[in-house]
């Protein structure tokens, strides 16, 4: 029986959370022995706890905070290497930045022999943080990246991992967790996106976008499916932009609503900053929808340019494709069939589970 112990720092609804619960879950139960380490962001510890009933046994530690915090993180290490000392696990997997950081530190304390780290999105690639901070994060990446091996979750994250040199670098996708539903029918054409509105996914871009769709196709619609930081900007923009009845910011809503709203588009649109790789695009493709988004690594990895949507440069270009898949329904449909084919092919749980099997039993 292998001990592995899965660590994550953001536990919770999300992508890197629901990867792990997937992880805990999925894993044969014959062959490994699942331990979760977690703290929550955005959710409560015990219902993240309850998503993944897989792990045999949980410690939750509220010291691994996001931000870089001298006390939480002294206090965070502390009890990992404890945790990883008493139990002697084989395999330490760590998810996302300040958890892969503690727990390659502990581990190494701890005599730990098998650690992993999926970044699930460096830190240091997010535009949103001050020069100073992504230099603090590459720098304090770049030492860590010397304790255990990578598994990225796509192959723009492995280069980025490979760059900062230290341990083998591993490419594991994210999975497509969900089910391949089928469209629902509606009135019109519906253009829409997924996620939480916040700067990484650029809203600005996209009510410009509503707003130049709208006028100039006639009883097409927008729809935003989610919330955020910037929900109440964007709400004002929408309404500056006389764009009432036009496009549509849901809200925050319940996972199976969200699915059943994103049934009822028509294409796609994700124009996103960064991403590692997006869940909300591989949503969409398993929905059977073309997909439009921006030209960084992660939709790079996500989508194939021409065959299952498009990756765009610029905010014209953007519109200029959407125009296209609106006006011609038969690409809709057939850059949708090909992405649902590929989420099926190359995305699929079980993939993700036989891979991190094998690294997790020593196999390379």
């Amino acid at each position: 029986m292998i001990k592995v112990f899965q660590v994550v720092e953001c536990g919770g609804p999300g992508g890197t959370g629901e990867q792990v619960a997937a992880i805990c879950n999925g894993l044969d139960p014959a062959r490994f022995e699942v331990s979760l380490v977690y703290a929550v962001r955005g959710g409560s510890p015990d219902a993240y706890r309850a998503n993944c009933a897989g792990a045999k046994t949980a410690y939750f530690v509220p010291e691994m905070t996001r931000e870089i915090s001298l006390a939480s993180d002294l206090g965070a290490l502390r009890k990992l290497r404890a945790l990883f000392a008493e139990h002697r696990p084989d395999v330490v997997h760590a998810h996302s930045s300040k958890a892969g950081v503690l727990a390659r530190a502990a581990a190494k304390a701890a005599g730990i022999r098998t650690v992993f780290y999926t970044p699930h999105g460096y830190g240091f690639l997010q535009k949103d943080r001050s020069a100073a901070s992504r230099l603090l994060y590459k720098t304090i990446e770049k030492a860590a990246a010397r304790f255990g091996s990578t598994i990225a979750c796509a192959p723009g994250e492995a280069a980025a991992a490979r760059a900062l040199g230290g341990g083998p670098v591993h490419t594991v996708c994210d999975a497509y967790l969900g089910e391949f539903l089928e469209p629902l029918p509606h009135d019109g054409l519906v253009v829409g996106s997924c996620g939480r509105l916040t700067y990484a996914r650029d809203p600005d871009a996209w009510i410009l976008l509503a707003q130049r769709l709208t006028d100039s196709r006639n009883g097409l619609k927008c729809v935003w499916i989610g919330g955020g930081e910037d929900e109440a900007r964007a709400r004002v923009l929408l309404e500056n932009m006389n764009l009432a009845g036009r496009a549509e910011i849901t809200g925050w809503r319940p996972a199976e609503e969200a699915r059943e709203r994103l049934r009822a588009l028509d294409l796609f649109v994700h124009y996103s900053r960064w991403d590692a790789l997006p869940n909300a695009v591989l949503e969409a493709m398993a929905a059977g929808l073309p997909v439009v988004a921006s030209d960084n690594s992660g939709n790079r990895d996500a989508v194939q340019d021409g065959a299952t949507g498009f990756i765009v440069k610029t905010e014209m270009e953007l519109l200029e494709r959407c125009q296209q898949l609106i006006d011609d329904k038969a690409l809709r449909l057939k850059l949708g069939a090909a992405g649902r084919e590929r989420v099926r092919r190359e995305f699929s749980r079980e993939r993700m589970l036989a891979e991190l099997s094998r690294l997790y039993g020593g196999e390379r």
